[in-house]
């Protein structure tokens, strides 16, 4: 079977883009003869008209958008591959995609480049052949700090090979079933409120009258489905109101200043506390009122048990650095359980 030639590939996801030959070629830096060479190629190689083209320009056909989808994979992998190989010829280091929702990824990275700086490498063969020459490899990260429902789409996605996520008591439900969750570690959540409201009373449980705040303006996370921002409305509602949301954003030092200010009240956990005298930190119940980190990774598919089961070198490289990276972050995170 005739190989496939990616600059038809190439190729055609320009044309899609930029919606004529000329406009593909400009983008591209060939020449118009170039772009439909290459087209023409694919179109013979797969047996199927790709390209419509009119006086008002050129569009994939309905099977020339499936190629278009497929074809953006296969250039995103031909990408990511030359960037490992790259990775791997200069510093004999396999990436691993780990992502963080901001808050846990500010205090949890640093200490994990750290850890994985002073950890010996490993070899990808369980022993060396005698004489022989063995390879031997590290980790290297490479970081994505973003909102919790995104990070949970990239895993499912396989964007991303492991992420530090969180949740709550009352939210467990997020976890898809192609999805892998483990416990590190559980922060004790603060409600933080501006010391000129006064003394705000607490039960014999040590839980804060919530009903004072009914006129105040809260701080809520960007993301709609923010784990603490539901633990605070489902309190707000036992208290009998509504929490009125006043500001978005994600940024604790920025909500801190805020409080300080008057202008809002916030529950924040324990990591992100502020040591203004301006703010009344009132810590909630550990038992009723938390926020626990994640671990998250996707199930082991049966393609990839089946490319473990033909000792595929790639693959073994990459379970060893993913496997690497999970020991060094239950390492980095044992201080806080």
């Amino acid at each position: 079977m005739e190989p496939l030639d990616t600059r038809g590939l190439v190729a055609l996801c320009a044309v899609a883009e930029a919606g004529s030959v000329a406009a593909a070629a400009t983008a591209l830096s060939w020449s118009q003869p170039t772009v439909n060479h290459h087209l023409r190629n694919l179109e013979r190689r797969l047996g199927a008209t790709l390209i419509d083209r009119s006086p008002r320009g050129s569009h994939p056909t309905s099977v020339g958008s499936l190629v278009v989808a497929r074809a953006t994979e296969i250039l995103g992998l031909c990408d990511r591959l030359g960037a490992e190989v790259a990775l791997w010829r200069e510093s004999q280091a396999v990436p691993v995609r780990i992502g963080a929702v901001p808050t846990v990824g500010a205090r949890v990275i640093p200490r994990l480049h750290d850890q994985l700086q002073v950890r010996p490498r490993w070899q990808t063969r369980d022993e060396a052949v005698a004489g022989e020459r063995t390879e031997v490899f590290t980790a290297a990260l490479d970081v994505t700090m973003d909102e919790h429902a995104k990070l949970v789409s990239r895993l499912e996605s396989g964007d991303l090979d492991l992420a530090l996520l969180v949740s709550t008591d009352i939210d467990r439900t997020w976890i898809p079933a192609t999805l892998n969750a483990a416990h590190l570690y559980s922060e004790q959540l603060h409600l933080c409120v501006p010391r000129s409201i006064g003394p705000i009373e607490r039960d014999s449980h040590g839980m804060p009258d919530l009903a004072v705040l009914v006129s105040q303006t809260w701080a809520f996370s960007i993301d709609p489905g923010d784990a603490i921002d539901e633990v605070v409305r489902s309190f707000c509602l036992s208290a009998g109101f509504e929490p009125r949301v006043g500001m978005r954003m994600d940024d604790y030092a920025a909500i801190n200043r805020m409080i300080s200010a008057g202008l809002a009240v916030a529950m924040i956990p324990e990591s992100s506390l502020s040591t203004d005298p301006d703010i009344e930190v009132i810590p909630m119940p550990l038992s009723a009122c938390r926020r626990d980190v994640l671990l998250v990774s996707r199930s082991r598919s049966a393609a990839s048990a089946g490319s473990r089961a033909r000792h595929d070198p790639i693959v073994a490289a990459h379970d060893s650095a993913v496997a690497e990276v999970v020991a060094d972050i239950r390492t980095v995170t044992r201080q806080w359980r």
